[in-house]
């Protein structure tokens, strides 16, 4: 038993090639916005607190990887630092200079932490402080 959260913890786990990191739910509600790199994808998840949905995506555009962060307090809507384009929650570019773009989104499993570490002992564990 991997002792680093509780067993029945919820987690959305994401796994790159060898590389695997778990995002516990509790963190991710206060995150909301989280920009990350698993193995070699740099990754954009997104938790909206008042539907506690969680989306994450390939923040690249064009070669180049993004950097975000909420545009509300609900994260419904999210800005890349790099050009202030405005996206939704689902990886559409609503406004700016990537207006139309889509983001590829990337699939995250919800389970719970003894499940997750069970089958990938060398999983990251994201923290939001």
């Amino acid at each position: 038993a991997d002792a680093r959260l509780p067993p029945r913890e919820t987690v959305a786990g994401l796994e790159v090639g060898r590389d695997a990191v778990a995002y516990p739910f509790s963190a991710l509600r206060t995150a909301r916005v989280v920009n990350d790199r698993v193995g070699d994808l740099p990754v954009v998840i997104v938790h909206q607190p008042s539907s506690d949905t969680t989306t994450a995506f390939d923040a690249r555009v064009k070669g180049r990887a993004l950097k975000f962060q909420a545009g509300n307090d609900d994260a419904s809507s999210v800005i890349d630092l790099d050009t202030r384009s405005t996206w939704n929650a689902y990886g559409l570019c609503l406004e700016g200079p990537l207006k139309g773009t889509q983001l590829k989104q990337v699939t995250l499993v919800p389970q719970f932490w003894f499940a997750w570490s069970q089958f990938r002992p060398g999983t990251r564990v994201f923290s939001a402080r």
